[in-house]
């Protein structure tokens, strides 16, 4: 079994972003996690995000650094950072990505500590879009 790498946050898009720069942020994501080897989840309420990431630490580090700089988003809060075991929770998806309806769902995950976040991360990818 591998040694993996989990990452979470939130983050608030920036009001001049237009909405529709979303599908786009979500489909170059893809291409590009596949290649570095990353899985995971995106979440979205209409003005606040919610990723998980996991994969080589190396990987999911470069990228981090990456989202942390990124101009399209604000109040940036790490969730979860640190190593574990496998299996990956998200084999399937470079990167599911779902739109929430729920506004309190995501601001109920950035109250949750590590070990909350991962139990309660099921009830977020209910209607995650999978990937064609």
């Amino acid at each position: 079994m591998e040694t993996l790498f989990q990452y979470a946050y939130t983050s608030c898009i920036r009001p001049e972003i237009s909405l529709t720069r979303v599908n786009e942020i979500v489909q170059v994501s893809r291409r590009n996690n596949r290649l570095a080897g990353i899985t995971g989840i995106l979440v979205f309420d209409g003005w606040r995000f919610f990723q998980y990431l996991e994969g080589p630490e190396d990987a999911v580090r470069r990228l981090v650094d990456k989202l942390r700089l990124d101009p399209r988003h604000n109040n940036y809060v790490e969730l979860l950072s640190s190593p574990f075991a496998g299996p990956r929770r998200f084999h399937k998806w470079s990167m599911g990505y779902s739109v929430s309806a729920d506004e309190n769902l995501l601001e109920t995950f950035t109250n949750l500590n590590a070990s909350e976040l991962i139990q309660n991360m099921p009830d977020l990818v209910a209607n995650i879009e999978f990937e064609p």
